[in-house]
């Protein structure tokens, strides 16, 4: 027992608080590993995609992923059961063409970090000397704005016009995942609802996670669908997620529409 956990026994805290202590932990141990391996991907995917290219080859299908923790993968039992490269997998799967994955998502990201960051970092990406032009976007974000202090919602709505405003691929959005049984949870539905209309005026495609969420009762969403953290997905909602995302991209795209369960994990371009 480590001397945070003999701290907490000491006070009188027992096993099952220790239990839950050491799961919410365990997601934020994700955190780093999570976020090298995706940069290490990236690197070595714009490499290979810039080879290609130098060589005159076929371009593989470019997916780009954007949002927070939960395009990162946070609360999945493994990396590849994040629903990013799930996705990867299925598009592999519905077009029978190589994926090249780029993961430009930040852990904690909102809103603002979306338009400040990563599609900057998207917009000065290259291959052979020109703009990056990906096959499919695919953006979830809002969690974290939930909680942000002195952002109004009209905002919050603005912000996700602008960063639809600024993508010209086939873009795939989330909303908000309910946030029941929390107080905050009108919020979050007022969020998704600007999520909703921002991706119905761009033309976006919208992926109805709340919606989903509210069909489950509130023991079933917290105890099947959660992380230890109580917080992020876990591997099984993410799974539920993925196969939304491919029905959605499948059914827009004119790609064969797939069942996720049966997919092979996500191997790299």
């Amino acid at each position: 027992m480590n001397r945070a956990a003999r701290g907490l026994t000491g006070l009188g805290i027992g096993a099952g608080t220790l239990t839950i202590y050491r799961r919410a932990k365990a997601v934020a141990k994700q955190n780093t590993p999570f976020r090298r391996r995706w940069e290490e991907n990236l690197l070595a995917t714009m490499a290979r995609l810039e080879k290609t290219a130098q060589s005159g080859g076929e371009l593989p299908l470019i997916y780009v992923a954007l949002g927070d923790s939960a395009a990162q993968g946070l609360g999945a039992a493994r990396f590849e059961d994040g629903y990013v490269p799930r996705i990867a997998a299925g598009l592999k799967a519905a077009t029978g063409r190589d994926v090249a994955l780029l993961n430009i998502s930040l852990s904690g990201g909102t809103a603002a970090s979306v338009l400040g960051t990563q599609i900057p970092q998207l917009e000065g990406l290259t291959i052979g000397g020109k703009p990056l032009v990906p096959d499919v976007v695919t953006l979830d974000i809002g969690g974290n704005d939930v909680g942000v202090a002195g952002l109004t919602v009209p905002e919050f709505g603005r912000r996700m016009d602008a960063i639809l405003g600024r993508i010209s691929a086939p873009t795939f959005v989330a909303d908000i995942p309910t946030f029941k049984p929390l107080k905050t949870e009108p919020r979050a539905a007022e969020m998704s609802a600007e999520i909703a209309r921002a991706s119905r005026e761009s033309g976006a495609g919208l992926i109805e996670l709340q919606k989903l969420s509210n069909t489950f009762t509130t023991w079933v969403y917290m105890n099947e669908y959660h992380a230890g953290d109580m917080f992020h997905p876990n591997t099984p909602w993410y799974h539920r997620w993925s196969q939304l995302f491919m029905d959605q991209i499948s059914d827009r795209l004119e790609f064969t529409r797939v069942d996720m369960s049966a997919v092979p994990t996500w191997k790299g371009i």
